[in-house]
């Protein structure tokens, strides 16, 4: 059974695997998987229609969504009025920054009290909505389509190269299964070393390809 979030088909994983399509243990390799590689990105990579977000104001000309890969604006709503759609823009939908064209975003959060107020510290109040669509249309998706209609037309939009590091890591998942993935150990002649160390579930090449794709400021243990 496939999932929306899978970034690969059964058929592809099972080639890559050297496995039947039929594996029981598949579906649920493929979904841990791209969810690893979603997870690398900082943000759900499965497209999403009408998101809506609350965002943070400090008062100058852009604002952070928490979703990555912005497609599109709906709507964008500032203490309860809706702004002209010529106002605002993405400006960069990896980050989910968007630009105010016409002003600046209002400070959303506390104030110093007195005669003249000064901001204090910025949160999110509710105050600033943003409705949007993100992501890309999946295998996953396309997939799921195709079990409800066999006469679809929707096409995978997924980057190539996500679809690939979600392979990588499909596979690495596969040949520790079973193992501590934390434990390494060497061997020369009749002596081993054995230590533990700290794994990625995404591997080395599988990041470099998602990379670009990654949201900014994303930080990984």
């Amino acid at each position: 059974m496939p999932f929306a979030e899978d970034f690969t088909t059964l058929a592809r994983a099972a080639d890559r695997l050297k496995v039947p399509s039929t594996s029981t243990e598949l579906p649920g390799l493929v979904l841990a998987a791209s969810r690893a590689v979603a997870h690398f990105l900082g943000y759900p990579a499965a497209f999403r229609e009408g998101v809506e977000e609350t965002v943070v104001g400090q008062g100058g000309a852009y604002v952070w969504l928490r979703a990555g890969a912005v497609r599109q604006l709906r709507s964008v709503r500032v203490r309860g009025a809706e702004l002209p759609a010529g106002d605002v823009a993405i400006d960069c939908p990896r980050a989910g920054r968007l630009v105010h064209r016409r002003g600046t975003w209002p400070f959303t959060g506390s104030a110093t009290r007195g005669i003249v107020p000064t901001p204090l510290r910025a949160w999110d109040t509710g105050e600033i909505v943003v409705t949007f669509d993100a992501g890309w249309r999946t295998p996953g998706q396309v997939a799921l389509a195709l079990e409800a209609d066999p006469s679809s037309t929707l096409a995978s939009e997924l980057p190539a190269e996500l679809e690939e590091a979600a392979l990588l890591t499909l596979t690495a998942l596969h040949r520790v299964a079973g193992r501590d993935l934390n434990v390494v150990s060497r061997a020369t002649g009749t002596a081993s070393v054995t230590w533990r160390t700290d794994a990625s579930a995404v591997p080395l090449l599988a990041q470099q390809l998602a990379a670009p794709h990654q949201k900014p400021g994303r930080r990984h243990a």
